[in-house]
């Protein structure tokens, strides 16, 4: 657990729902998850997903994604669908986009969108066009 005092459980709240959307579109990265869930056990969040993600270090990356998943889900932070995850996490890149930033974080949120266009087009194309046997 951090040195650091407690932030406002918000904090932790928003944390947990910007990880979540991350997790839902592929872009969470599980290795930090344990560290984190330490801090927002730290910052009051009680919750037994949230303990046991904090005191995960030996857990893998599936197991601690669905640790996540399950901490979001218990807390009320969890998305409907992943294009609602996928707005969520687009205005947050916006919102702490600087003027040093923008450019990299700009192609790096329109290559997700861009990707999940494509598997939408590419699934449409299948149910289309199923494959000759």
């Amino acid at each position: 657990m951090p040195d650091t005092p407690p932030r406002d459980i918000a904090v932790a709240r928003s944390e947990i729902r910007d990880d979540e959307a991350k997790r839902m579109i592929g872009l969470v990265a599980a290795a930090d998850l344990t560290e984190r869930a330490g801090r927002w056990v730290a910052d009051g969040v009680d919750d037994d997903a949230a303990r046991a993600l904090a005191a995960g270090a030996g857990l893998g990356e599936e197991a601690r994604l669905a640790l996540l998943e399950k901490l979001a889900a218990s807390q009320g932070l969890a998305f409907d669908t992943v294009r609602a995850a996928r707005a969520h996490h687009g205005e947050a890149v916006i919102r702490s986009m600087t003027a040093a930033s923008a450019a990299a974080d700009s192609l790096s949120f329109s290559n997700t969108f861009s990707d999940t266009i494509e598997e939408s087009v590419r699934d449409s194309i299948s149910r289309l066009f199923p494959r000759r046997k």
